[in-house]
């Protein structure tokens, strides 16, 4: 759910939180292309770290950070909102890898294609719900509502990943 609704939202809060300065069409795509170029590096980063550090920690700083960065995001504007809009994205895509190595480390070799096709199943069937979500949401508080449920979400998976066992054990 936030990695959807951040991607599919950002064009139209970078056109909301830069409203002058982003003053055409063109303008808050660029800016967008800005954001997610300089977040993809988070993918890089994450997977460095998840082959050298334990999987949970890395996970949780991860969670901590969208927690951190969606509630500081609320009522933010200019450059300032388009800063912590390049934060909240690092580490969005950052636990694009975590979710993949997680299933990669736990899931026995005769099973792990059909949890990855059963992952993405679940992954299209919350983004096809996301878009709806952010027009509800966005038309009827603004953006600011949707920050603050992206960071009990987000606060929500910090416990999920607190409940992990200390050591994944690998599959075989």
């Amino acid at each position: 759910l936030i990695f959807q609704s951040t991607t599919f939202a950002l064009p139209k809060v970078i056109d909301e939180v830069l409203a002058d300065i982003a003053v055409s069409a063109s303008a808050v795509g660029w800016y967008a292309f800005v954001v997610f170029a300089a977040a993809s590096v988070g993918q890089l980063i994450v997977g460095f770290l998840v082959d050298r550090w334990s999987l949970k920690w890395v996970f949780l700083v991860v969670a901590a950070f969208q927690v951190l960065f969606f509630w500081v995001m609320i009522g933010l504007s200019g450059l300032l909102a388009l800063s912590v809009a390049v934060a909240f994205m690092l580490v969005v895509f950052g636990q694009i890898p975590i979710n993949d190595v997680l299933i990669g480390r736990v899931t026995r070799s005769e099973w792990r294609s059909r949890v990855f096709a059963a992952r993405y199943l679940i992954t299209f069937s919350v983004s096809a719900t996301a878009v709806p979500m952010i027009a509800w949401i966005h038309a009827g508080w603004g953006f600011d509502s949707l920050f603050a449920l992206l960071a009990v979400v987000a606060a929500m998976i910090v416990f999920a990943v607190v409940l992990l066992p200390r050591a994944l054990a690998p599959a075989t």
